[in-house]
Parts: structure tokens; sequence; C-alpha cells
């Protein structure tokens, strides 16, 4: 029997392709995410959008932004309570701690939560905003010293914002209520610049006329008070306004134009604490007028004109020093300018003569009547 050589079998003819599918599952899974891979891409995409997206508490903190800019302060206040301390970047943390003390109702806790700001935050950028709140309290508290020492910051030439004008007039009254009227009147002239033509223009006005009252210069609180009614003849500052140029024509002997202005007061704003003054000094509405301007026009006499301003104001001390009244020193528009001593506020002009004749009698000065 012929032996032939034992023979392998043959392999099935799928081995191979068994092999490949097997070799290709490998590569696929090489390439296949490790467990957990795809939620870690997941998450990483949610942290890009919420980065580009305001949260809940961003989204609060802003509404509560909004609130507070037009005067809503309890729903600022609402908003802000349901933000947890701690939940919000640093930039945003300082905005909702400055919010916070903003509008924390009136007592200890609003001193305290602006005070703490301003210690939190020395640099912070509502930093001015939190010294004129708290500059604020301190004055409305009576410490007048303490709010004028905060607003220091704040001076005139430099301010170009709302923050920055209220608070130089702020300054002004602080300094004014210390009992420092001269010097209130020349800090608040030195921001005219400043303040005139702005939002805070009216206010501003008023409290140079409350300084030079108290600084005994009734006519430049007059020239003050002029602007206030003249330019804001309905603004809130409008009765004291008037009320103050009753008493400013008062102080320079002009009684009955006084009168006049004081019923103007009771007329205008017969509700208001400036008309009830009027009614306490026994001054009814409804009687007589003067014929003169009570509030612009009149008449002054002109003593002198030099091309020196040291001679004017040298004359001027000397008629103020022999008892004249309303004296000033007026720049004129000339190149170069001439500066005119004028004397007395009257509202006729044979008031105005009967004291240029005196000062001629009694000083040998020359003189014209001229308007005011």
């Amino acid at each position: 029997m012929t032996l032939h050589p034992t023979r392998r079998a043959p392999r099935p003819p799928l081995r191979a392709a068994h092999w490949l599918v097997a070799a290709l599952c490998v590569a696929v899974g090489l390439l296949q995410p490790a467990p957990g891979h795809a939620e870690r891409k997941a998450s990483k995409k949610a942290a890009a959008a919420r980065a580009g997206k305001p949260g809940a508490n961003e989204v609060k903190l802003a509404r509560a932004e909004e609130a507070f800019a037009h005067g809503r302060a309890e729903e600022a206040r609402g908003l802000l309570a349901g933000i947890p301390a701690g939940s919000l970047p640093r930039a945003s943390e300082e905005s909702a701690a400055f919010l916070r003390a903003a509008v924390a109702p009136s007592g200890p806790d609003h001193s305290a939560r602006l005070t703490e700001y301003l210690r939190a935050f020395p640099d912070g950028k509502r930093r001015r905003e939190a010294t004129l709140l708290l500059a604020r309290i301190r004055y409305v508290e009576g410490d007048y010293g303490a709010a004028e020492n905060l607003l220091s910051i704040f001076s005139p030439g430099v301010e170009k914002d709302a923050v920055g004008r209220e608070a130089i007039v702020t300054r002004g009254l602080a300094e004014l209520a210390r009992g420092d009227a001269a010097g209130a009147y020349q800090f608040l002239v030195s921001a005219e610049e400043d303040l005139k033509g702005s939002a805070e223009e009216e206010a501003y006005y008023f409290a140079v006329s409350q300084a030079a009252l108290r600084a005994a210069k009734p006519a430049e609180a007059m020239e003050a008070l002029k602007v206030v009614l003249d330019r804001h003849a309905q603004g809130d500052y409008a009765p004291q306004a008037l009320y103050a140029m009753g008493v400013s024509l008062e102080t320079v002997g002009r009684g009955a134009d006084a009168t006049s202005v004081f019923r103007q007061v009771a007329q205008r704003f017969p509700d208001s604490y400036e008309a009830t003054r009027v009614r306490d000094r026994g001054i009814r509405p409804g009687g007589p007028t003067a014929s003169a301007l009570p509030i612009g026009g009149g008449f002054a006499i002109q003593v002198g004109a030099f091309s020196r301003r040291d001679l004017a104001e040298s004359l001027a001390r000397d008629l103020r020093q022999a008892g004249v009244g309303s004296v000033s020193v007026k720049q004129g528009n000339e190149t170069p300018s001439i500066y005119r001593v004028r004397a007395g506020s009257f509202a006729s002009r044979d008031e105005a003569r009967a004291l240029g004749e005196r000062l001629r009698r009694e000083r040998g000065f020359s003189y014209q009547v001229v308007p005011r």
C-alpha cells in the first residue's frame, strides 16, 4: 500500500477574511475615544458656552444695575439679594458690592457698606460715586468737615461728568455749612466753567448765591440768582431762589422791590416752604407791585474806570469801608480791558443820583448813573 505524506488540511477560505476583520477592529479600537472622553468633551463645550454667555447671577446683576440707574432701589435690592456671595467674578463682585452699598436702606448699614466698599476696592471703578454718596450722608448728619474731606478728591477744572460736578457743588456747600462762607464762595466761583450750562447748573448757581449772601456779597448773590430764575424758572430751586432774591434786595436797601419779590413767591409757589416764610413776614399776595424790575434792571452809579484791576479794587474797597452798599468791579470787553467801579442798586435813576451826589459832596467823586 502506498503511503502518501500526511497533508495539512487546507484553511477554510474565510480564515484570511477573519484576520482582516480582526485587524480592522483593532485599528478602529485605537481610533475610538477612551471611556469618558465624550463626556469630558461635552463638559468643555458647555464651559466654553458659559464663558461667552453670562450666567444667571450675572444677568441678575445687570438687571440690578439697570434698576439702580433708573432710581428703582427696591427692585435692585431684591435682585441683589438673590445673588450668593462669592458667586461672581472679581470685576462683577465689585459692581455688586457697590450696588449693595448704594441701595442699602438709610441708616448705619448704608454708611458702613459704602465705607467697606471703599476699603475693599480702593481703586474700584465706582469709587467716585461711592465717595459722593458717603459724603452726602456725612453732610446730612451734620459732619460737614468729614464731607468736605471726602470730596477733596474732586477739583474744579478737571471734572467732566455728572458725578464730578455734583461733588463740586456738595463740596462747596459743605465748606459753607462749616462756616467758611468766603472760602466756599471762592471755591464755587472757581468751578463756574465746569458747571455752567450743565445739568447741574441750577444747583450750582443757587449754591453760589447762598455762599455770596453769607459772605456779605448781595450783588454777587443776585447775579447768581438771576441765572437760576432766568434759565430755570420752574426748576427745583425756583421757590428758594426767588425768596433768596427778595432777601438780597432787602439787604441792599431795596425794600419795595424785596416785598414785590416776596409776593411773587406766595403767588407762584403757594404750597412751598418759602411761601410760608413770606406769610410769616406778614406779606400777602395781591398787594401793590413795585414799578421797577425787581429781579433784573435797576440803576447804579459808576464812580471810576481804570485800566488796572488793582486800582479799581482799591477804590471799591474804600467805598465798602465808607458804608456804600452793592459795590462791584465790572470788567469790560475792550482790549485791553477797562475795570469799572460801580455802587448801589436802585429802582430808579433819582435814587441812584442821590447816592452819586452824596459821594460827590463827601468824597469829591464824579459819577454817572448807569443801568445795572
